[in-house]
């Protein structure tokens, strides 16, 4: 209960009760807020270094907790690096080279992040800015990375379509029957030329059979040549794609012409004596981007492992070459 006021009164020598009316009571309560106020600023004075001292405690431990997330974050960001590298190095090792294909070019992959460093202004006035600045750089370089590695698998499942297409054009059968086959006469290597009595590379090998015996394309493709050749004398080439090229030397006659799709086992010419040559056999060469290759590592469809072990033997002979 509000306390009754006295006013003493000189004429009737009386204290007499003091109505407040309106205006009376709008002072008071001003009187009554700006005392609030006076008290409450002078408790916010005296506690506020404390206060202050709590919101830097709670703010560091912010900043503290956000840079363990952040490195945190950086750590799984590079862990999924290091899996990104390990499917990089099985796509171009394991994958192409099971295609013999060569490995996706590094200026694809995008590695790096390079561009503009101005974007990373935008994080000038944040907490660990270098640590953010880092993270973003390395989400930037795996974004480049992952898109590369999807290209790559588009091409790598192209080639995974054309497989069949490739198996059944490498050479991968003996050009000669082991049936008709009278010996091996001369592998691949240095031998020496019956003719000119010198070493040279012997780009093939030589299979020794009667004149007339047939002889078979070893994997599909189409003739690029059927005609006589210098030094090879009448020649089937055979080109079989995917940069595979097979020769079949000193042929009696032909059972193709040029531009004609062959399949693995067809007949294409017979075994003779033409050109540089000291004996009815068929001088073989398998060719990889126009490169000379041993024809015995294309010998596994057709042989047992006996057999193709038997072969390498022969193959290995430094005897001297036919042709």
């Amino acid at each position: 209960m509000s306390k009754t006021k006295f006013r003493y009164n000189p004429e009737s020598l009386n204290y007499e009760e003091v109505e407040l009316g309106w205006q009376g009571y709008v002072r008071k309560f001003s009187y009554f807020i700006i005392s609030t106020i006076v008290l409450a600023t002078i408790i916010v004075a005296l506690l506020y270094p404390y206060i202050k001292n709590q919101g830097v405690k709670e703010a560091q431990v912010d900043i503290d907790s956000t840079k363990e997330e952040l490195i945190s974050f950086m750590k799984e960001l590079e862990e999924i690096e290091l899996i990104l590298n390990e499917s990089q190095s099985r796509d171009d090792n394991i994958y192409r080279a099971i295609f013999e294909a060569d490995p996706y070019p590094q200026h694809k992959r995008g590695l790096g992040t390079g561009g503009n460093p101005m974007k990373y202004d935008k994080y000038n006035n944040i907490a660990h800015r270098e640590l953010v600045i880092d993270i973003a750089k390395k989400i930037e370089k795996i974004e480049k990375q992952l898109v590369a590695q999807s290209r790559s698998y588009d091409e790598v499942i192209e080639l995974i379509k054309t497989k069949g297409e490739i198996l059944h054009s490498i050479p991968s059968i003996q050009p000669i029957n082991n049936a008709d086959l009278t010996r091996l006469a001369s592998g691949y290597g240095m031998r020496m030329h019956p003719i000119y009595k010198i070493m040279k590379l012997h780009a093939g090998m030589d299979f020794t059979a009667k004149s007339g015996t047939e002889i078979y394309v070893t994997g599909d493709g189409v003739v690029e040549k059927a005609n006589w050749m210098s030094g090879y004398g009448q020649i089937v080439i055979i080109d079989h794609g995917f940069g595979y090229k097979t020769r079949y030397a000193h042929c009696s006659k032909y059972n193709v012409k040029k531009g004609q799709k062959v399949k693995r086992g067809d007949v294409i010419a017979y075994v003779g004596n033409t050109g540089a040559s000291v004996g009815a056999h068929l001088h073989y060469e398998v060719r990889k981007n126009g490169k000379a290759i041993n024809p015995v590592n294309f010998f596994f469809n057709d042989l047992s492992p006996e057999e193709y072990e038997k072969v390498i033997e022969l193959s290995s002979k430094p005897t001297q070459s036919m042709e």
